[in-house]
């Protein structure tokens, strides 16, 4: 069975999107059984590896079916197009990267802060390859780029949320737009990131001072006192 992947980087049309919506709709079964659901994530967790190893270009269904054990017809039964496997690539991966750790009994909004300042960086780390061929990904498929942006979105507003519960609270400035704050405080980390992971890194940062001192450029700019 040929490979049924688009050749070349052309931009994603909306044609194509409403044809994979009428072919995922008629396997929308596949994923509902306990079989089902693990094979998809074993095609998911090979396609991941044959995507770090051979970038998005390259890769090839028949890879992902041999790595995973699956035959090759058996792929489309739960996917349409190495497009669409890759989306779940990347949907999950951005998923771990923007939910923080349950921070439990933990009240203290500075130490809030920093355990999810580790969580992204150090997330980010485990998957750094994966997350150099989606930025790679988002320049020309539309469907990668509105999934990263949907997910920060979200991410921007919960952490927007939790700026006005601090304002509320009286422990953060009342003067700080929190809707511009989120926006900004969220794309520092992020780019911050991706330097200490997808760059040569020429400064020499470490993780650990990382955390530190964006947690430091958080409270500071909440305005946040260091008692509180």
């Amino acid at each position: 069975m040929p490979e049924r992947t688009h050749q070349g980087t052309a931009l994603p049309n909306a044609p194509r999107a409403r044809r994979d919506e009428v072919e995922i709709g008629k396997r929308r079964g596949t994923g509902r059984t306990r079989r089902g659901r693990q094979s998809r994530s074993q095609l998911v967790d090979a396609a991941r590896i044959v995507f770090e190893r051979d970038g998005f270009l390259h890769a090839r269904v028949a890879d992902i079916c041999d790595l995973a054990g699956f035959s090759h017809g058996s792929f489309y039964t739960y996917f349409v197009s190495k497009e669409e496997i890759f989306r779940e690539v990347v949907d999950s991966v951005e998923l771990d990267l923007l939910t923080p750790e349950p921070t439990g009994s933990v009240t203290d909004p500075v130490e809030r802060i920093r355990a999810a300042n580790r969580h992204y960086l150090e997330t980010y780390a485990a998957n750094a390859k994966i997350m150099q061929v989606i930025q790679q990904v988002a320049t020309f498929d539309n469907d990668v780029l509105a999934i990263r942006l949907q997910r920060h979105e979200v991410f921007a507003h919960a952490i927007e949320r939790r700026v006005r519960i601090l304002q509320d609270a009286d422990l953060a400035d009342r003067n700080v737009d929190a809707a511009y704050a989120a926006q900004a405080l969220g794309g520092m980390v992020a780019y911050f990131a991706d330097l200490l992971f997808n760059t040569e890194n020429s400064s020499n940062f470490d993780l650990d001072t990382a955390v530190q001192q964006l947690t430091i450029l958080w409270t500071n700019a909440l305005g946040i006192r260091p008692e509180l």
